[in-house]
């Protein structure tokens, strides 16, 4: 647990208040938490299996904070990463999950 509220604190600034209004603070709180449940969620079903495991901050450093050009050609859009790009595999297979997820309307 003691883990859970770690991440909360550091990855999603859960501890910070931004007014002396308790009402502003509390919306504040709920916005967090939602972000929370919605990385829970991208964790489950579009992360790598290697990567689920990981806080949000690693998860930040390794997915997010690389570097990569958008190409665009006719159809379709690419991501050039560079060659040395340590996490090449993980972001692929994260972009290959997030391609196979199935909308379920209703």
């Amino acid at each position: 647990m003691e883990n859970f509220i770690k991440e909360g604190k550091s990855g999603f600034d859960f501890a910070s208040v931004s007014s002396s209004s308790k009402l502003v603070n509390a919306n504040r709180l709920l916005i967090h938490t939602l972000a929370y449940n919605l990385f829970n969620w991208f964790r489950r079903l579009a992360l790598a299996v290697s990567m689920r495991k990981q806080r949000i901050d690693t998860i930040r450093l390794k997915l997010l904070k690389i570097a990569a050009r958008v190409v665009k050609s006719a159809r379709y859009k690419y991501f050039k990463l560079c060659s040395s790009c340590p996490y090449k595999k993980e972001f692929c297979e994260t972009l290959e999950n997030i391609h196979n997820l199935q909308p379920q309307l209703e």
